[in-house]
């Protein structure tokens, strides 16, 4: 089936992760030239492959072959009776496994950087160059999943949660977002994952952390620590918001399309 010019695939299957984890086969737009660097695009939380669609005409002129996934509960991949990273994991792994890709270049935007750090630190070989935007790092310790949880005000997760339900209501409208995906991959990101800041070290893909700045939620001193920690990584701040590729596009791009060069 053609889409937008380019083809739309679907990943193969890969191992299961267990009950309601196994691998699910991602909708994917693929475009661009078929020599070109392989280059993924994950969304948000909440969002589509088609919230890309700006970069990802910059980056097909460039003469770059283009992936572009929906992650499962959103837009035209399948639904899933729970949600949890280690399954968006395994439907990006068996994405690329499908394609038989390596080497690629990855943006990826807070669930979707998430996603590209797992990558990143699991399959180091895989990812040539990548460019997180504004994703939150997981506490590292009890204390400092006490400490968010405190600064968050006790009940101000679930305040949170309301407000991105009433933000993606017309998506989960027009069936482009599952609602039960929310919950479990905000309360995810909360919770202490040591392991996940001792891997840090481990990405030797080059990589670009975009911070929103001020006016994002996610503290720029917290995401300048996280490039400190990668042997080829760097930060730069555009005072944009969490979402600095929708709100500050051409600053974005430009930073994006330089560092990918």
């Amino acid at each position: 089936m053609l889409r937008d010019g380019g083809q739309t695939t679907r990943g193969g299957a890969g191992p299961s992760a267990g009950a309601w984890e196994a691998v699910l086969p991602l909708h994917c737009r693929v475009s661009g030239a078929p020599s070109g660097r392989p280059t993924v695009l994950l969304h948000a939380l909440g969002e589509t492959g088609a919230s890309w669609d700006r970069l990802a005409a910059e980056l097909t002129a460039g003469g770059r072959r283009l992936y572009v996934p929906d992650l499962r509960g959103h837009g035209l991949s399948p639904r899933s009776p729970g949600y949890s990273f280690a399954a968006l994991y395994a439907d990006v792994v068996a994405l690329l496994d499908a394609h038989g890709l390596s080497g690629i270049d990855l943006v990826g935007h807070s669930m979707g950087g998430h996603v590209g750090w797992l990558l990143a630190q699991r399959q180091p070989s895989r990812v040539r160059r990548l460019v997180i935007e504004d994703t939150p790092p997981p506490p590292r310790d009890a204390a400092a999943e006490a400490e968010l949880a405190a600064r968050s005000g006790g009940d101000g997760s679930r305040a949170q949660v309301l407000a991105l339900y009433r933000e993606f209501r017309a998506l989960r409208r027009a069936g482009g977002l599952d609602a039960a995906a929310v919950r479990p991959i905000i309360d995810e990101l909360r919770r202490a994952d040591g392991e996940w800041w001792r891997r840090l070290p481990d990405v030797t893909a080059r990589t670009l952390v975009i911070s929103g700045g001020l006016s994002s939620p996610v503290p720029r001193p917290l995401l300048a620590e996280v490039a400190a920690r990668v042997p080829y990584g760097r930060m730069v701040a555009v005072d944009a918001g969490h979402y600095v590729h929708r709100d500050a596009p051409e600053r974005f791009d430009a930073e994006v399309l330089a560092f990918l060069a």
